[in-house]
């Protein structure tokens, strides 16, 4: 096995760990038809090292679905899907897409709920096979392709002792997440609240297939553009340059467990001692059911709250000394159980959290707010309602951190999401209308909204308020002055 595939989603899908029909290692193989001899397509299949699917192949519908990775599949479908190998592929694409009128979506990990890269007509280019990493370890930088895992980012910084503030779930590429700006670990202490904030430079191919690096000092509004635009930017970026961190030597933690009567209780908690704890202590809480207990049982028979308080610390003692404010709480004495004491690192992090993550149908939305209180209020009184048979809210505190400017514009003290998962096609209308009224509702207490974890297809017209609205007006004439032909698609839903 190479380096490569140890830390990309080639290895991770070979493993069978994902429950989808996915192709991504299966480029060549026989019964995969190459395009027609002859058309523009086979042109495309001869200049580039990857794969080239067109919607008229017998296998594209597996193509598409394998392009999400998850069990609800957008009904959406490009007429091309081009899985690079190289980034020269990248280049080749976008000429091809712009030569012949096709738009342009760029797809890593299909980790989105919204499937937002997913769209009809128009080219898709798979990038999750770039998937390099090398590390400086002197400069604390490193150089990684987009197709990078999370936990594999982080599994190969640890050979260096190094640290960068990843996504909590260790299955997302670091591509997607980045670009939206990157809800990450301990980023209050590492990168101004996002992670984002901690990427240096970027290599992006922009409309005309030319190859650019983006930063403070080269293309800086594009560079700026790159910090936030998510789905909305207009160019595929191939390689993303980091500052990383000095790796904590212990990842110090506990987990509570409340009743669901305790949940104002728990909020205020957040919401008063949380900010007095050392930033590099990250808490956050969720709300989930009792496994086995039947959907129809009163909420606080079925409900608990799970607070999770983690310390990226230099030492178990001073892990002990960054927890001991708030376990000298008298809540954490109410806990109808506790896990403390847990010496844990960014592998058991990372295995903890994904076992949360089976196939199924997902979803989700959130709001920043700096009324926890308030968006709790709102959350208390449609949580016995959710007709998803597993509804979680999670809460986590941000911190108040000053922001650079960049697209990245809105944040708040806190991040409050909920996730609705369920099992059968019948489950989804309900699942989406109940989450569409409890996020419309919530925008009365909300400073906006996380674009990565957003119900864009829900709510199209709240997409500009993930960002202030001078960061989406230039984000708009930045789009104008580069590509100017309108050759990338959008934001989902915007004219």
């Amino acid at each position: 096995m190479s380096q490569l595939e140890l830390w990309s989603r080639r290895r991770f899908v070979k493993a069978s760990t994902l429950a989808v029909p996915v192709i991504a290692g299966l480029a060549g193989a026989a019964g995969f038809a190459a395009p027609l001899a002859g058309s523009a397509a086979a042109d495309l299949q001869n200049r580039i090292a990857g794969t080239v699917v067109v919607k008229d192949d017998e296998n594209y519908e597996v193509w598409r679905q394998s392009m999400i990775w998850q069990r609800a599949k957008a009904d959406r479908r490009p007429d091309m899907i081009v899985q690079a190998e190289r980034i020269e592929d990248v280049q080749e694409a976008v000429r091809f897409a712009a030569t012949a009128g096709m738009k342009v979506t760029t797809r890593c990990g299909g980790h989105s709920m919204a499937a937002c890269f997913l769209r009809d007509r128009g080219m898709l280019i798979d990038i999750s096979r770039l998937d390099g990493i090398a590390v400086d370890k002197a400069a604390k930088l490193a150089v990684v392709g987009p197709g990078v895992f999370c936990r594999g980012l982080a599994e190969r910084l640890a050979q260096d002792d190094l640290a960068f503030p990843g996504a909590h779930c260790g299955t997302v590429p670091i591509s997607g997440f980045l670009l939206g700006g990157g809800v990450g670990m301990n980023t209050n202490a590492w990168s101004q609240g996002m992670s984002v904030f901690a990427v240096k430079a970027v290599d992006i191919v922009m409309a005309d297939g030319r190859l650019l690096r983006a930063s403070e000092s080269e293309n800086a509004d594009l560079f700026w553009a790159v910090r936030g635009g998510g789905p909305g930017l207009f160019g595929v970026v191939v390689r993303f340059h980091l500052q990383c961190f000095d790796a904590p030597k212990v990842i110090w933690g506990a987990t509570y467990t409340f009743a669901f009567a305790e949940l104002d209780a728990v909020t205020r908690l957040m919401d008063k001692l949380v900010p007095q704890l050392d930033k590099d202590v990250e808490v956050l809480y969720s709300v989930a059911a009792l496994p086995g207990v039947a959907e129809d049982a009163p909420v606080d028979q079925r409900q608990r709250i799970y607070l999770d308080v983690n310390a990226f610390a230099a030492s178990e003692a001073e892990g002990r000394r960054k927890l001991a404010l708030l376990q000298r709480d008298p809540l954490i004495a109410r806990a109808l159980d506790k896990v403390e004491d847990r010496a844990g690192s960014f592998d058991r992090y990372y295995s903890d959290n994904e076992a949360a993550f089976p196939q199924a149908y997902w979803m989700g939305d959130n709001i920043w707010t700096d009324r926890p209180m308030e968006a709790i209020a709102v959350l208390k009184r449609h949580i016995p309602d959710c007709p998803a048979p597993r509804g979680t809210p999670v809460v986590l505190y941000m911190g108040t951190n000053s922001m650079p400017d960049a697209a990245c514009s809105r944040i708040g003290r806190f991040y409050v999401a909920y996730y609705l998962e369920w099992d059968e096609p019948a489950q989804e209308a309900p699942s989406r209308a109940y989450c569409l009224k409890v996020f419309k509702e919530l925008k009365a207490v909300a400073k906006g909204s996380y674009i990565n974890e957003m119900d864009q297809e829900g709510r199209p017209e709240d997409i500009r308020d993930c960002y202030s609205p001078k960061a989406w007006a230039r984000l708009e004439q930045l789009r104008r002055q580069w590509d100017p032909q309108g050759q990338f698609h959008g934001f989902y839903g915007q004219s």
